[in-house]
């Protein structure tokens, strides 16, 4: 076993959540995990979130740009550490498995990554108005764990990266277009906290 796994409390989380009326909507949530899946996710939301279409559209493109990025990121990632998957390491006897048995290449966890990358550039671009992006990578997280796919530390690493690369690309939008919407956004946030502490005795 790796040394990154030496102490993984895969099989404890395993043991701890696994139970029959949880497979199918932690199947589901495995599944809303997937990039394309992320991105309907986020297009509903920031059309619940926004004023007009455009605006949708001016949120949504710099997050497409991450997950493209962090897929194309956990790809090379995969490759480069070539890591076992949990199934691998115990055998299908340990593991409660459910959709795809997976083998190789764990490290890190891609679904953890869009996850990861959609809230937290969700709650860059909204603040608190974006809370609620926090379950999907939380949920989704636990779900790869109950499926038998990823290890704990497959699923952390994922959501760093997803983190990372979701900042790199607020900021770099708000940087490369400074009038632009999401700069709008962080402007009117800044300033509704000023507004806040004007207000406090």
């Amino acid at each position: 076993m790796p040394p990154l796994y030496a102490h993984d409390p895969f099989v404890a989380v395993q043991r701890a959540v696994a139970m029959r009326w949880l497979d199918v909507p932690m199947a589901l949530l495995s599944i809303a995990c997937e990039g394309w899946m992320v991105a309907l996710i986020a297009l509903a939301m920031y059309a619940w979130l926004e004023k007009d279409v455009p605006s949708v559209w001016k949120t949504f493109a710099p997050l497409v740009v991450g997950l493209v990025a962090g897929g194309v990121l956990v790809h090379v990632l995969k490759d480069v550490w070539a890591t076992p998957r949990p199934l691998a390491v115990y055998g299908p006897a340990q593991v409660h498995v459910l959709l795809q048995p997976l083998w190789k290449h764990g490290f890190p966890s891609g679904h953890s990554v869009s996850a990861g990358t959609f809230a937290a550039f969700t709650l860059a671009v909204y603040g608190r108005r974006g809370l609620a992006a926090i379950a999907l990578p939380l949920l989704g997280g636990v779900s790869r764990v109950y499926v038998g796919a990823h290890w704990v530390a497959d699923v952390i690493g994922g959501w760093a990266i997803g983190i990372g690369l979701a900042l790199l690309v607020y900021f770099a939008a708000v940087r490369v277009l400074p009038r632009g919407h999401l700069a709008r956004l962080r402007a009117e946030r800044a300033q509704a906290r000023l507004d806040m502490s004007s207000k406090v005795p």
